[in-house]
C-alpha cells in the first residue's frame, strides 16, 4: 500500500508542476516544460514500480531515478516536436535557432543522465563482484543473483529508450543542418557542434550498456 501511495505522490507532483506551466507565456517553452515534467513523472512512477519488484524499497528509489531521467528525455522529445516544424516559425533563422536550442537542451539532459548512470554503474560493478564472490562462498543464494540480473536488465532497457530517443533527435537535427548549410546560415556551426555532442553522449551510453551486459553475465546462474 505504501508503494502505491508513493507512486501516486510522484504523479501528483508532476501534475502540480504541469499546472504551474500555465504561467509560462511562451508557447514553445511551455510545451517543452510540460513534456519534460510529464515524461519525468510517468517515468519515475514506472521506474519505481520496476525497481520495487526487483529490489524492494531501495530498488524502488533507484528505479524512480532511472525512470525519471529516461522519461524526462522522452517527454522532452515529445514536447519539442513543434520546434521542428519550420512552417510554424516566422523565418528560417528563427526555426534554426529553435533547432539549436532544442539540441542543446537534449544535450544538457543527456549529460546529466549519463553522469548519474556512470555513478550507478560503478556501484553495480562493486555489488556484482561481491555477489559473485558470496555465491562462490555459498553465502548468497541464486535468488539474490537473479534479482540483481533483473535490476541490471531494467536499467539497460531504460537506457535503450534514451538511446532510441537520441537517435531520433540526431536524425531530425541532421536534416535541419543540411538546410542550414544549403542556406550558408550562421547557425550551421552551432548546430553541427550540438549534433557532435549528442553523438558522443549516445556512444557513451551505449558503452555503459555494454559494461552492464558484462556485469549481467557475471551474476548469471
Amino acid at each position: 500500500m505504501k508503494k502505491i501511495i508513493a507512486l501516486l505522490l510522484i504523479v501528483a507532483l508532476a501534475g502540480g508542476s504541469l499546472s504551474g506551466c500555465a504561467n509560462i507565456q511562451d508557447d514553445e517553452t511551455r510545451t517543452k516544460t510540460e513534456g519534460t515534467l510529464l515524461g519525468a513523472g510517468i517515468g519515475a512512477a514506472l521506474g519505481a514500480g520496476i525497481g520495487a519488484l526487483v529490489g524492494g524499497r531501495r530498488g524502488a528509489l533507484v528505479g524512480a531515478g532511472i525512470g525519471a531521467g529516461a522519461g524526462g528525455l522522452a517527454g522532452l522529445a515529445v514536447g519539442t516536436h513543434i520546434a521542428n516544424k519550420k512552417a510554424e516559425y516566422a523565418s528560417q533563422e528563427a526555426w534554426l535557432d529553435a533547432c539549436v536550442n532544442q539540441a542543446a537542451e537534449h544535450n544538457r539532459h543527456l549529460r546529466a543522465y549519463n553522469a548519474e548512470q556512470s555513478r550507478r554503474i560503478a556501484a553495480l560493478d562493486r555489488q556484482t563482484k561481491q555477489l559473485q564472490a558470496a555465491y562462490a562462498a555459498k553465502t548468497a543464494d541464486r535468488r539474490q543473483l537473479q534479482a540483481e540480473q533483473k535490476n541490471i536488465e531494467a536499467i539497460i532497457a531504460e537506457n535503450n529508450k534514451v538511446i532510441a530517443g537520441t537517435e531520433q533527435e540526431i536524425a531530425g537535427q541532421q536534416q535541419a543542418l543540411a538546410e542550414a548549410k544549403a542556406g550558408n546560415n550562421k547557425e550551421s556551426a552551432r548546430l553541427e557542434a550540438e549534433i557532435a555532442s549528442l553523438k558522443r553522449q549516445k556512444a557513451e551510453l551505449e558503452n555503459m550498456n555494454r559494461q552492464m551486459a558484462s556485469m549481467n553475465a557475471r551474476v548469471s546462474v
